[in-house]
């Protein structure tokens, strides 16, 4: 090869393969963006189950441990040890370790984090039950009504009823604010929802208990807030608001008003429940999220979201952005690994750029290895200028999952991101690439991916050359990898340097095994037929098809008439002709087929026998072989065709001479010894035609 590896960015030191990789001090800190605990390893999952809970429990609680120590993600493991919890352990010292197991497993579980809180309250661990409550609701913001409807009872019972007539006004006052703040904080996460009933029915009691004037405004104004929401017991809701009017003293008029309003609202919430009832029927909400097992709801969960992201109830866009949230919630506890949710729920936050942020880290918190949510945060952050948190989250990454794809998308975005400096940094990216020993870091993707970036990087003759150096310098460890040589093909290919690629082709082909060499066989052949500056050389052509028939012998596609399909293909255009019969043999059924044959192996024949004796059906009766001898050949008809049931229509009204009078014309005849019958014109166009076509075929 002519190159030299003499480029600015590479040595002919190669012992720098074998340092170690450099980690900027940032990247060690972690930087300024709070990732969460996307660095843990999926090996971690059984660091939370090291001390052993069961010490001195029941066998049978001890049996159902270990199963979850051996499975950590198997649903009924957990069910089957959290039920025998609930059954055998009545102190909450002895249960809230398997809580804490279990959560930290499943924290977007709402039904075992209402089993906690109650475990607690029961043993009045009210402190307890406040810090599961701001845990559950606050920051992983379980969307489960059942839930938020438990903390209201809490809050009921720990604010409200201890509040008795002796005592003083402003301490009651402050106890309904409390409640009233709970109830908006409850309704505005999950008053959306069709179970959402129950809290609306609460808080409209709780309004009434206030005897002040004033409480009629908040009454109406919740129940007008309520009435338009798609939710159970809608009918019963308009009943109790009649009531309600009705039993305002000189307010008959404004009543009537009001429900003329408020009915046709009343009808499209039922119309709309209806058709969300449907789709949320089939869900089951308290499901636990697996990392093994199939989710069988997955298409009930995408008609729900389909149907929300239509904005049925036509609400203006905050208001749907609420209702969304709760469904991507919803669907996020079922289906907490699941990326495509997630992604779908951060784009639903844009523009707002730290309210997207946060779902993506939320996100990678739940699927620490899911490259394309990292790749997707990295360009959120890059398309609002945030490119020192872009870069951290990459190098993350790095430092957690290496892989390839990692490195080649990360040079992307410093060639890019970083103006005239991006091409120096994509440099240095690389470079580490190069020194990263653990597995899977640097494979030959990565070189191919730097070597076009300097090749399209706006250098001339200078990138041409540091991108021919970077596969020099990959060719060292690649030689083997077809795929690799062909990339370095392609490259020589664009800058039309046809030595190099004959000597990349000899140097390559003289050591690569002849198991994987067929590809760049074909490519050498394909190369010298229509690729060569001077047209190429038949007499070359043939000794290389004869040098790879050698070198692959047990390859049918070496052999006979094989051997040509390469030479005379262009694309997929292959002449139609009598060889259809050959190809079809070997599984070419068509020329889009015979395109690709060198992405398949050729099939061998079926029968020796079957390409000398061809299969011509089974054997006419005698009586037929005469009439099948007069038939026309069964060669292919290029002209017009007829149209059979015109022609059946003309011979069925045609006039035929009756038999009586062709015998009496057949004695009238001159000759004596012909007849009718027999006599044929002299000049038949259409068996003149017939035997030139003969004639050509032969």
């Amino acid at each position: 090869m002519k190159a030299h590896l003499d480029g600015p960015i590479l040595s002919e030191d190669s012992s720098e393969e074998d340092e170690p990789i450099a980690v900027p001090t940032h990247a060690q800190r972690g930087g300024d963006v709070d990732m969460g605990g996307m660095d843990e390893e999926e090996d971690e999952d059984m660091a939370l189950l090291a001390d052993d809970p069961t010490q001195g429990k029941p066998p049978k609680l001890r049996r159902l441990y270990q199963a979850v120590r051996k499975d950590p993600w198997s649903i009924d493991a957990w069910m089957n040890l959290m039920y025998e919890v609930q059954h055998t352990l009545q102190h909450i010292e002895d249960a809230r370790p398997f809580y804490i197991l279990f959560l930290e497993q499943f924290p977007t579980s709402a039904f075992w984090w209402k089993q906690y809180a109650d475990h607690e309250w029961r043993a009045n661990q009210l402190d307890n039950v406040r810090a599961i409550f701001d845990k559950a609701l606050n920051q992983l913001k379980c969307p489960q009504v059942d839930l938020w409807a438990f903390y209201l009872q809490f809050t009921k019972s720990t604010v409200m009823d201890p509040i008795t007539e002796s005592h003083p006004p402003e301490e009651k006052k402050r106890a309904r604010q409390v409640m009233t703040e709970a109830f908006e904080k409850a309704l505005d996460r999950v008053g959306y929802s069709i179970l959402s009933d129950g809290i609306w029915n609460q808080y409209i009691r709780f309004l009434k208990e206030d005897k002040e004037p004033q409480a009629i405004f908040s009454i109406r104004k919740v129940f007008q807030r309520a009435l338009p929401i798609p939710m159970h017991q809608l009918d019963n809701l308009w009943k109790d608001y009649e009531q309600f009017e009705k039993s305002i003293p000189n307010n008959e008029a404004l009543a009537q008003n009001v429900f003329k309003v408020l009915r046709p609202k009343l009808d499209a919430a039922k119309s709309i429940f209806k058709d969300r009832k449907a789709l949320m029927e089939p869900l089951d909400l308290d499901a636990l999220p697996s990392k093994t097992n199939t989710d069988p709801q997955i298409g009930a969960w995408s008609q729900w979201i389909d149907f929300e992201m239509t904005n049925p109830e036509r609400v203006e866009r905050p208001k749907w952005k609420a209702k969304m949230r709760y469904v991507l919630e919803c669907c996020l506890a079922c289906r907490r690994f699941s990326a495509e949710i997630w992604y779908q729920y951060a784009t639903l936050e844009l523009p707002d750029v730290a309210a997207t942020s946060a779902i993506f880290q939320q996100a990678l918190e739940a699927i620490p290895d899911s490259c394309l949510l990292r790749f997707a945060y990295a360009d959120h952050l890059e398309s609002n200028a945030l490119l020192n948190e872009a870069r951290q989250v990459y190098e993350s990454f790095l430092e957690a999952n290496p892989s390839a794809i990692a490195y080649i998308t990360y040079m992307r975005f410093a060639r890019r991101a970083y103006g005239n400096k991006g091409l120096d940094e994509a440099r240095h990216i690389f470079k580490r690439a190069r020194r990263d020993p653990r597995e899977g870091a640097c494979t030959y993707h990565v070189f191919t991916a730097a070597a076009l970036m300097e090749f399209h990087g706006g250098l001339g003759d200078e990138g041409k050359q540091i991108a021919l150096n970077i596969f020099e310098l990959g060719l060292k460890k690649y030689i083997h990898v077809p795929e690799y040589v062909l990339s370095y093909v392609d490259f020589l290919s664009h800058t039309n340097d046809d030595n190099n690629m004959r000597s990349l082709f000899e140097k390559v082909l003289s050591v690569m095994p002849a198991a994987v060499s067929k590809p760049v066989w074909d490519r050498f052949i394909r190369f010298e037929q229509s690729m060569a500056t001077n047209g190429g050389d038949l007499a070359s052509i043939i000794r290389l098809e004869q040098r790879r028939a050698a070198a692959l012998p047990d390859d049918p596609s070496t052999k006979g008439l094989h051997s040509l399909v390469d030479r005379y293909l262009w694309m997929n255009l292959l002449e139609e002709s009598s060889d259809k019969l050959y190809f079809d043999t070997y599984g070419y059924t068509s020329t889009a087929a015979a395109s690709k044959r060198h992405l398949q192996a050729a099939k061998p024949p079926a029968q020796k026998e079957s390409l000398s004796t061809p299969y011509n059906g089974p054997p006419l009766p005698d009586f037929l072989k005469a009439f099948a001898s007069q038939l026309p050949l069964g060669v292919t008809w290029n002209g017009p065709v007829a149209d059979a049931d015109m022609v059946f229509q003309a011979l069925c009204h045609a006039e035929f001479p009756s038999r009586e009078e062709i015998e009496r014309l057949d004695n009238a005849a001159s000759d004596g010894n012909a007849n009718v019958m027999s006599n044929r014109p002299t000049h038949d166009v259409f068996r003149d035609r017939q035997k030139q076509r003969l004639a050509k075929l032969n």
